[in-house]
């Protein structure tokens, strides 16, 4: 029986000690997920907080688990990152992982408007429309 795969479309960000922290997330996703694949790093300037620049790269790979084991997975990823809600609350983002895609389904749709994750995914051959 052929394993089921999912591909999926993470966007990694962080602000405080991003290069460590998009390092452990990348070194989590690949042992997490099949066929991890990243494409280059951009700073960005934050959106609707005031902090330090944030690290941003996205990522490509599979899964062979529902979207929600997928999620819980990112969010458990976050957490070993150092992300706590209080920092959150406070603009300090240790780790951020936002699914993008899932098979065919979009998630986050305002972040596929912005033209930094556009590059990102067009890097990867991510069709953005």
């Amino acid at each position: 029986m052929k394993a089921y795969r999912t591909k999926i479309v993470v966007a990694l960000g962080s602000n405080v000690n991003q290069e460590a922290h998009i390092q452990q997330a990348k070194a989590l996703l690949e042992a997490t997920f099949n066929d991890m694949e990243f494409g280059t790093s951009l700073w960005t300037e934050p959106i609707g907080i005031s902090s330090d620049k944030f690290l941003n790269v996205i990522g490509v790979g599979y899964t062979n688990v529902n979207k929600e084991r997928t999620i819980l997975a990112l969010k458990n990823m976050e957490h070993k990152c150092g992300r706590r809600i209080g920092e959150s609350r406070k603009g300090i983002i240790a780790l951020d992982i936002d699914l993008l895609l899932f098979g065919t389904e979009r998630l986050h749709e305002g972040d596929w408007n912005r033209g930094y994750i556009k590059n990102l995914l067009l890097q990867l051959g991510v069709s953005v429309d």
